[in-house]
């Protein structure tokens, strides 16, 4: 089963980090946006388990019902889609608003 991992956004601070089945494209897992999670996303996705995280149940099965799509990554780690606007508005949010940098060595000075 090929999976992408996708970024989705209902509203500012309301985010998940979904797992989703390339050719049904049905939501199989989902994780809670918080800025660890999301900073496994933008660089090395090493937390990414499809094993680990929440199951969904049926009527949650369409990643459109989790909000617009931020960003969706390969398996591999390959960008498949990025929204610039909703992107940097999240890092905006999640991370500089925090003191913090989306990559690991960005706070080292």
């Amino acid at each position: 089963m090929a999976l992408r991992y996708e970024w989705r956004s209902r509203a500012e601070g309301d985010e998940a980090i979904l797992a989703v089945e390339e050719g049904s494209y049905a939501v199989v897992k989902v994780w809670v946006a918080d800025t660890d999670r999301l900073a496994d996303l933008l660089n090395d996705m090493k937390e990414f388990d499809p094993t680990s995280g929440n199951g969904v149940g049926d009527s949650q099965r369409s990643p459109e019902e989790w909000g617009r799509l931020v960003m969706a990554r390969s398996e591999d780690g390959d960008i498949l889609t990025i929204d610039p606007e909703l992107y940097w508005g999240g890092i905006g949010y999640w991370f500089r608003s925090r003191g913090r940098d989306p990559h690991p060595f960005g706070a080292r000075h």
